[in-house]
């Protein structure tokens, strides 16, 4: 639709923990409040025979991590296998947010590659990759100045 803004947000699919994820990427990009949606909300025909715990998962959330993009996800009630073939790859506006994002991503998962200076020839940036506790791989940069 023409002033609508489009955007690729990558979904993520999570076995029960997205509300607690989403919490967390809200905390480390100083994002928004994220907009979540339940299966509780959704009428009764449409997912019939959940309890009270199943329905107070997340059926569909979003939340912006920039001014142009963001992840969406839910706690799947299908099969999920975490892999590690697609990483998220967000670009800070500055060194200190992405040292910020970094540190709070890293609580609780791994450091595959901390945030550092990126070698010649690249730009005079910084990158780093992680996984957060959730499982899904993260490549935060900025620019220098």
């Amino acid at each position: 639709m023409k002033g609508e803004r489009k955007m690729v947000m990558p979904y993520l699919n999570f076995t029960g923990e997205c509300e607690a994820a989403f919490r967390l990427y809200q905390r480390a990009f100083d994002g928004g409040e994220p907009v979540l949606a339940r299966y509780g909300d959704a009428p009764e025909s449409a997912y019939p025979g959940m309890d009270e715990a199943q329905k107070n998962r997340i059926m569909h959330g979003q939340i912006m991590l920039t001014e142009t993009g963001g992840v969406s996800g839910a706690d799947a009630i299908w099969p999920v296998e975490k892999g590690s073939a697609i990483h998220i790859h967000v670009v800070c506006a500055s060194v200190e947010k992405a040292q910020k994002a970094f540190g709070i991503l890293a609580e609780g998962g791994i450091v595959v590659e901390k945030l550092q200076p990126n070698p010649p020839p690249h730009d005079n940036g910084v990158s780093g990759m992680l996984k957060d506790k959730y499982g899904f791989n993260w490549v935060l940069s900025a620019r220098l100045g």
